[in-house]
């Protein structure tokens, strides 16, 4: 049974579920619109490396949008994420990507999904992962929210930069912008850099068959830079829609705006 919540002066349905991938079992949520007529477009939504299904910021104002408007939004913790088992610290990509292609198969095996009316939504490397998920008749259309094709150039050039700044600031009661509750150390081993090699390569090879995305992407971004948001736009065909916000990772300020670009373009093409 689905149990009614209130969120924001909001009547929805949530149900919380649990799915395997890889071995584990994710923890995620759904969200259904109160009064359900037939079949509903479905949404995944992807959050950051550092983030989960929770904390990532968009995700929670992105989701209720979508619900208020007739979509059924599906959200889960990657493995080392939120709920579901792992540290950050035990992440690879090969994980990550095989979590995102399982979510996919869960949600449509619902009464109430329309599985041929899937939308894709990612910040970060959820982002990342939206990108580099093939061609497929089931999803009409993305969304790419402040992610680039050049993760393993990134990582490589500023994590320890970014580490460092996000030790100061854990000193004080601060993280990053955009950084959210991560589990365990702010740290990666040696296979999650292994996992890397080759990814900038695949995602942009990817980004030259897909169509009907919509990119989002900040001015003053210290994880993604523009020249990263814009490689995305540059590399997928028609139709492709860009804004770029003048704000940091997270979109502070700018929330209502990115939200409603989103919601614009599901209903467009879902």
């Amino acid at each position: 049974m689905h149990k009614p919540v209130l969120w924001r002066g909001y009547q929805m349905k949530t149900e919380k579920v649990r799915f395997k991938s890889g071995g584990h079992k994710l923890v995620g949520e759904i969200n259904f619109p109160e009064k359900i007529n037939g079949k509903l477009p479905a949404i995944i939504l992807f959050h950051g490396l550092s983030n989960s299904r929770r904390d990532c910021p968009l995700i929670n104002e992105t989701s209720k949008a979508l619900t208020e408007n007739g979509f059924i939004a599906f959200r889960f913790d990657f493995y080392g994420s939120g709920e579901s088992p792992g540290e950050m610290r035990d992440k690879i990509i090969d994980i990550l990507e095989q979590n995102t292609k399982d979510a996919i198969e869960f949600i449509t095996k619902y009464s109430q999904v329309d599985s041929n009316k899937l939308g894709l939504w990612g910040r970060s490397l959820g982002g990342t992962f939206v990108c580099l998920l093939p061609t497929d008749p089931r999803i009409k259309a993305r969304v790419v929210a402040s992610s680039g094709p050049i993760i393993e150039k990134i990582m490589e050039e500023k994590l320890e930069e970014l580490k460092k700044k996000e030790l100061e600031l854990e000193k004080v009661g601060k993280r990053l912008p955009g950084t959210g509750a991560y589990k365990g150390p702010f740290e990666f081993r040696p296979a999650w850099f292994e996992s890397l090699k080759g990814l900038d390569s695949r995602v942009l090879e990817n980004l030259k068959n897909l169509n009907t995305v919509l990119v989002l992407g900040t001015s003053l971004d210290q994880k993604v830079t523009v020249d990263s948001t814009c490689m995305v736009m540059n590399n997928v065909k028609e139709p492709k829609r860009i804004w770029v916000f003048n704000t940091d990772h997270d979109y502070g300020g700018f929330e209502k705006h990115a939200v409603e670009e989103t919601l614009n373009w599901f209903k467009k093409f879902l």
